[in-house]
């Protein structure tokens, strides 16, 4: 794939609604600094942040992300509950302190931070079983390893790779990426 098929195949489901944020990594000899900035612009007349989180080990790593939906996910109170127990509390109110704050941890912590889990979509309940049981004895295992709801896991995971594949064939077809959004959107409308 290329580049813009990347980064249209895993930035879909937030651009189309279905997803808070998206975390991916694109090898280094694939990816293109003009493409990155001309990605960026665009997705942020959609209300979607782009951030490079860090280039390194042959591979580039992005985060694009719903500032709005993030602002509701951290207001509630579960979520806050959680990253306070993290050390998140002091940003928890301002969606940019908080990702340049997680995105740290990102780069420069000496394990995965898996909290990351709460901003991709992934329910509460799941994240912190998964650093319970250090990623063992899920019940199902699939964008992310569910340790409750498992119909509800393969649905939104069913969503989320229809939504990208739907998304690359238009790309591919020579849709913009508004006329790639409201073609989801009628879709799924219509569905």
């Amino acid at each position: 794939m290329s580049f813009d098929q990347i980064v249209i195949h895993f930035a879909s489901p937030t651009l189309c609604g279905i997803k808070p944020a998206n975390l991916f990594s694109v090898r280094t000899k694939v990816f293109s600094a003009s493409a990155y900035k001309k990605w960026k612009k665009l997705f942020a007349k959609h209300g979607i942040n782009t951030l490079k989180v860090r280039s390194s080990r042959g591979s580039v790593l992005i985060l694009v992300y719903n500032v709005s939906w993030l602002r509701e996910l951290l207001a509630d109170y579960s979520v806050q509950a959680y990253f306070n127990t993290k050390g998140y509390a002091v940003c928890l109110n301002d969606v940019r302190k908080f990702i340049k704050q997680l995105m740290w941890r990102v780069k420069n912590a000496e394990k995965f931070p898996h909290e990351v889990g709460i901003i991709l979509g992934y329910p509460v309940h799941d994240v912190i079983e998964f650093e319970k049981h250090g990623g063992r004895n899920c019940k199902y295992c699939g964008c992310w390893k569910t340790y409750s709801d498992v119909d509800n896991a393969k649905a939104c995971q069913c969503r989320f790779r229809a939504c990208s594949c739907m998304c690359v064939k238009w790309f591919d077809e020579g849709y913009s990426l508004s006329g790639i959004i409201e073609k989801y959107k009628k879709a799924v409308e219509a569905a």
